[in-house]
């Protein structure tokens, strides 16, 4: 048998050995420059410049080098930072609001199976009377959730029935956390009906509750990275200038399939956003950032592809700290949601929290090479287009005079093109592609008018929402 027992000057041997501080000399290991790296990488691709092979463009104006050192971070103008004291985020599970009843148990079961927030949608009428509103939330606790409405369900109606549901339970609004979609650019974009601004104005004015700006159609019609950003940026400002400068105010952003560029987008946006506000004289402590899946990737044909989007799409959300998420059901976009894929949806998020441990961390992205340049790559490109419209009179000036809609455009061809010539690629849509396709695929168009109509005082160009298979199905026919 093997004696483990050292006398105590071998003991200390050993000790002497295991000081790394006092034997340990890192000077054995000089650093390598940049030029060093660069001159193997060409050596390697036998004298090619790597930035032409290997730099890749995930959006347009916006250049992705192969690889990135500290050096890049000391040419950075922002000082990354948490903006949060933990990583953590409100899980919202998305529920179709049909039949109050029905909808009510489908809210239940969700809080009961780890939801901590409610996103209703739906069919406008559904929500008709103050009584439908407490139905809705029968045996629901509205004061330790949040809740969030979409455009369709933000009319008068509802406000007056979420009033008389608050006054019944006698809770303070200003405890509560309840938002509802009013985004009147937004409507006017896809109805081609543009309120004028005092109409505008007296609607916001008229919104009891925190007031959410919808970026995810942009993006579902086939914005880019830094076209979303810009908009969010413009729209907000605009929104600010017609109300009051402490108005509260979230963003909802759709999260797409670039992995790193859509965590330095919310990343980005934060940083732009504080200094708007900034010049407002806020502290800019109060307002949110919810972000949800896209719909504009998704599949049909190879259905369950979809979950593996969503997760992904939901790490990018939760990375560049979203304080909210919703991830949409896989069949979401042709179908109404099963319980099934009600289900995997919001597990996602549960793995996200409970098994992988994303809230534990507060910016995970803060210091990395690569993210804080491409942060501040984008906030660059984005700050610079919302300059732009700001030249151009503002984002209601150009909506009216078509500019918004054009630049959506063209980035939407582009996306296309990239898809349809295979040099971007989406699995089960034009790779990889089930041997059963489905013809004459059905795409279910999010709803993004709403109830509260303020008017239809100029006529603009619209923009429709993009779903990719269905548009490069059309250029098979």
């Amino acid at each position: 048998m093997l004696s483990c027992n050292l006398n105590t000057k071998t003991n200390q041997a050993v000790l002497d050995t295991l000081d790394f501080e006092a034997n340990l000399n890192f000077n054995e290991f000089p650093p390598t420059s940049t030029e060093k790296w660069e001159a193997v990488i060409e050596q390697d691709l036998k004298g090619k410049n790597y930035k032409k092979v290997l730099s890749w463009n995930p959006e347009n104006e916006l250049e992705v080098l192969p690889f990135y050192r500290s050096e890049h971070l000391r040419e950075l103008s922002h000082f990354p930072k948490p903006v949060r004291a933990s990583g953590n985020w409100i899980i919202f599970q998305p529920v179709l609001v049909k039949d109050i009843e029905s909808a009510n148990q489908t809210a239940l079961n969700a809080l009961q199976n780890g939801a901590s927030g409610l996103f209703f949608y739906g069919e406008p009428d559904a929500i008709s009377s103050a009584s439908d509103v407490e139905q809705l939330f029968k045996d629901i606790q509205i004061d330790i959730i949040s809740v969030k409405f979409g455009s369709e369900f933000s009319g008068k109606t509802l406000v007056e029935g979420l009033d008389a549901l608050i006054d019944s339970r006698n809770l303070n609004q200003n405890d509560l956390e309840i938002s509802v979609t009013r985004d009147p650019f937004l409507q006017a974009i896809f109805s081609g009906k543009l309120s004028s601004k005092d109409a505008i104005e007296k609607s916001l004015k008229a919104l009891p509750f925190s007031l959410n700006i919808d970026l995810s159609g942009y993006a579902n019609a086939g914005a880019d990275i830094i076209q979303q950003s810009a908009f969010a940026l413009a729209a907000g400002n605009e929104i600010l200038g017609l109300l009051d400068k402490n108005t509260s105010l979230s963003f909802n952003f759709a999260m797409s399939n670039s992995y790193f560029p859509e965590i330095a987008k919310l990343r980005a946006f934060r940083l732009m956003w504080n200094q708007i506000l900034g010049s407002y004289g806020s502290d800019g402590s109060d307002f949110l950032v919810h972000a949800e899946t896209a719909l504009w990737n998704k599949t049909q044909n190879d259905a369950h592809t979809n979950m593996l989007r969503a997760t992904t799409e939901a790490m990018s959300a939760v990375l560049g700290e979203a304080d909210s998420l919703t991830v949409f059901p896989y069949d979401q976009h042709f179908d109404e949601p099963s319980e099934f894929s009600s289900r995997i949806s919001r597990n996602v998020q549960l793995i996200l929290q409970e098994e992988a441990y994303f809230d534990k961390v507060a910016d995970p992205g803060a210091g990395s090479y690569y993210i804080e340049t491409l942060t501040e790559k984008i906030a660059e490109e984005s700050w610079k287009l919302f300059q732009k419209i700001e030249q151009k009179g503002g984002f209601y000036e150009c909506l009216k005079s078509g500019f918004i809609q054009d630049e959506i455009h063209k980035s939407r061809k582009q996306k296309i093109k990239a898809y349809k010539e295979k040099e971007k690629t989406l699995v089960g849509v034009n790779k990889y592609q089930p041997d059963d396709l489905i013809q004459n695929l059905e795409f279910k168009i999010q709803n993004y008018s709403s109830a509260e109509q303020n008017g239809n005082d100029f006529e603009i160009e619209t923009i429709e929402p993009l779903n990719m298979e269905v548009e490069l199905q059309k250029g098979d026919a």
